[in-house]
């Protein structure tokens, strides 16, 4: 009967806890991740280009892991709340955050104070994929390429206008790129969202804009508004006909939302290295490939350190063209 004192209660309750205490508190979080949802934070409205990309990937991300990967948007101060929101999260894996660069690479150059480090608060994960900017303008303007586009707006500084979602977005730095490259004035015309923009150039209100090939395309194809060139290294296999910037003797004009995936600081590397290849191999399903090229975006899918140094270059750039379009912090 003496050996039977062991499984009372309380003897083993006893036992048990000075088990747990010995194998120590990481020994409940062994589950292979993910073990739960995970969070996928876009700090911009739903509906527009980021939110379909990011549904792309979380979609995929959720049949690989067999975990629901649940986009939320927290819109709001171009991008800072949602990505303070991430980066102030516990760094565990399951908040994220999906997003164009502007919060990382165009805030610390718009806002005299951030509230997380931009350099330093979140990993990236990946740069999925990149939308080239378009120059889409209105049927009636009396310009069709590049060169004539120039010749008006030589002519007539701030009389060419060009719309954007607000200071500091990558059209308005398209923009300012063009001005700092070629010598002209165009006038700038920030909007605090596409819609309202789109119907000002499509009635002719504003001269032409700068979108990216996710928005650009559809209006493009239906004859809505014509297409003067595209901000990427090559043509858009979808627009074969619209000739890059560079053809038209402008090649630092490369701009247009990065969609990329990050994680707080200090989230495991194991994490961030699991999700990045996972990434990787989402962008060589043939299905994902068909719907990409369908929207006209290049297939990136980096490693963290590539994502990482792109995000840097494109941080310089950014603060070398608002430099120069004299473009102040509030």
């Amino acid at each position: 009967m003496a050996h039977t004192s062991f499984f009372k209660p309380r003897v083993f309750l006893l036992w048990l806890l000075l088990c747990l205490a010995f194998l120590g508190p990481n020994t409940w979080a062994q589950s292979p991740y993910p073990n739960r949802a995970v969070r996928v934070i876009i700090p911009f409205l739903s509906g527009g280009a980021l939110d379909q990309m990011a549904r792309i990937v979380a979609d995929n991300l959720s049949l690989r892991f067999k975990q629901a990967f649940v986009v939320e948007a927290r819109a709001g101060a171009g991008g800072v709340i949602g990505t303070d929101f991430v980066a102030k999260s516990n760094p565990d894996g399951y908040t994220l955050l999906f997003s164009v660069q502007a919060p990382i690479t165009a805030a610390p150059f718009l806002s005299k104070q951030l509230p997380y480090d931009p350099q330093t608060a979140l990993i990236p994960i990946s740069l999925v994929t990149i939308a080239p900017n378009v120059l889409i303008a209105y049927p009636g303007v009396p310009f069709k390429t590049v060169a004539e586009l120039l010749t008006v707006a030589k002519s007539a500084p701030n009389k060419v206008s060009f719309a954007s979602q607000g200071q500091g977005t990558t059209g308005h730095i398209t923009g300012a790129m063009i001005d700092m490259m070629a010598g002209t004035k165009l006038l700038h015309v920030p909007y605090k969202g596409f819609p309202p923009m789109l119907t000002d150039v499509e009635t002719g209100r504003v001269d032409m804009m700068f979108a990216d090939s996710i928005n650009a395309i559809p209006r493009i194809k239906s004859k809505e508004l014509i297409a003067i060139a595209v901000a990427s290294d090559k043509r858009l296999d979808v627009l074969p006909e619209v000739p890059t910037f560079a053809e038209a003797g402008l090649p630092g004009i490369v701009s247009g939302p990065q969609f990329s995936l990050f994680a707080p600081a200090n989230t495991p590397n194991e994490i961030i290295l699991k999700i990045s290849s996972e990434i990787k191999a989402i962008l060589k399903s043939q299905s994902v490939l068909t719907t990409l090229k369908e929207l006209g975006v290049e297939i990136k899918g980096t490693s963290p350190e590539e994502a990482k140094i792109l995000l840097q270059a494109e941080y310089l750039r950014t603060k070398e063209a608002v430099k120069s379009a004299g473009i102040q912090p509030l």
